[in-house]
């Protein structure tokens, strides 16, 4: 039997896994906290202000963070040379953001975030750059396949913001500013513990300054970044769109099923994290690609549908308790959600297998066609069916995203698509094995 490196996988894995679980917790006490003292309008109100350097900072990085793990997990160039080119890319293009971000605030701002002050546009427009920079020095953690390091600071956001919102709700600052503010000083901090860690990964005598490693991450970036831009749209469209043909209180209500729901995919998105660079780094060795990404891709596909039927069985009677009864109708959507939720966990790790072969654009291809019937989904089910007409177009956007990138890598690689399903009987104890590490590992 070929060693497939699952050994290595698991270790990281598992401690990925355990910092989202434990970021997920967080992440799930500072939305209730949210919940219960905003209300939906106020929690919807957060959601859809944050919207702004989300979209900013998703349409504008110019994929790259992709292109980083790429390069540096291939070992094609130093992280130096990377950083240098990151700064460079930041500078630029906060420039860019926030002239477009200030504009839409200045002329659009009522029709594209109905019932938002201006003034919460602008504090969250701050967070733009930060972010930005934030989000390209992760990815070289990521690519380095140094995740300690990576770990800690997704960690760090959290953590931050849940103290800094508690700290401001007791001493009576209970307006949605706190909230910006608190999401800022998460960032600005987490930034500072990112460039504290990478100082040790930087080689001094590296003399190419980055000027062909700019060239080289244009080159894959953009083809990345279109991809990207596609699957944020559809994650998000339905919440703007919620906001837009109803309210920023079903706005609230709806974004609390998302975000349940999301939990779903902490699996899916640890194995994704550690998947991407160990793909690349296997280029010249595709027998050993051939194994891994199939294998992978169901574990997670099972995984995640045991999980979410004995999440929706568990949510329920939780979701009261936990966010207060004006959230009972988060329920129904939250369960229309759910298969797109599974499907979209196995999609990933399709998609992160093209990504490492250099192939980003595919990834594009589907997700412009998914986009376009999510959006045309969502603009007629929403003013005939409220939060499940948004939620039915959402995850039947997320099954046909998974058929075609099924159908994608089956192209690419002409491995038959059962056997990216069925899990046969001379693998079951590699698979166990490899769940069994994920776990054991992250219990230590």
């Amino acid at each position: 039997m070929v060693d497939l490196g699952f050994g290595k996988l698991a270790t990281n894995v598992s401690s990925t896994l355990l910092r989202q679980t434990v970021a997920g917790v967080l992440q799930l006490i500072t939305i209730a906290i949210i919940a219960r003292v905003y209300g939906p309008a106020g929690n919807g109100a957060y959601a859809v202000v944050l919207l702004l350097p989300s979209m900013l900072t998703t349409f504008l990085n110019l994929g790259i963070g992709p292109a980083n793990v790429y390069f540096l997990g291939s070992v094609q160039f130093s992280p130096r040379e990377v950083l240098i080119s990151c700064i460079k890319f930041t500078v630029i293009l906060s420039v860019i953001g926030v002239a477009i971000g200030g504009s839409i605030i200045q002329l659009k701002s009522e029709v594209i975030f109905p019932g938002i002050e201006p003034l919460m546009l602008w504090l969250a427009l701050a967070s733009f750059p930060i972010s930005l920079m934030q989000s390209f020095i992760i990815s070289i953690f990521q690519g380095m396949q140094k995740f300690t390091e990576f770990n800690i600071i997704l960690l760090a956001t959290p953590l931050i913001t849940l103290v800094v919102v508690s700290v401001l709700i007791v001493s009576g600052h209970t307006n949605l500013t706190t909230l910006i503010i608190a999401y800022i000083m998460g960032i600005i901090v987490t930034l500072l513990i990112s460039i504290i860690l990478l100082q040790k990964y930087l080689k001094v005598d590296d003399e190419k300054l980055g000027e062909n490693y700019t060239k080289s991450a244009i080159n894959y970036g953009y083809k990345a970044h279109l991809s990207n831009i596609m699957a944020f749209v559809n994650y998000k469209v339905d919440i703007f769109l919620v906001n837009f043909f109803l309210n920023p209180a079903s706005a609230g209500v709806y974004v609390i099923a998302v975000q349940l729901s999301e939990r779903l995919w902490m699996l899916s998105q640890a194995v994704s994290t550690v998947l991407l660079p160990r793909l690349s780094e296997l280029s010249n060795d595709e027998e050993k690609r051939l194994q891994i990404t199939p294998i992978i891709t169901r574990i997670i596909l099972y995984s995640t549908a045991f999980i979410s039927i004995a999440f929706a069985v568990l949510i329920y009677p939780l979701i009261p308790l936990i966010f207060g009864v004006s959230y009972l109708d988060v329920y129904i959507p939250l369960l229309i959600l759910l298969p797109g939720i599974v499907v979209t966990s196995a999609s990933r790790i399709l998609a992160n297998d093209l990504a490492s072969r250099g192939m980003p654009e595919l990834n594009m291809y589907t997700s412009i066609v998914v986009v376009i019937i999510n959006i045309i989904g969502n603009i007629v089910l929403i003013p005939m069916y409220g939060l499940i007409g948004a939620a039915l177009a959402t995850s039947l956007a997320y099954i046909i995203n998974f058929i075609l990138k099924l159908l994608m890598y089956r192209h690419v690689t002409a491995i038959p698509l059962l056997s990216l399903i069925l899990i046969r009987k001379n693998e079951l104890k590699r698979i166990v094995d490899f769940i069994k590490a994920i776990f054991r590992k992250a219990a230590v």
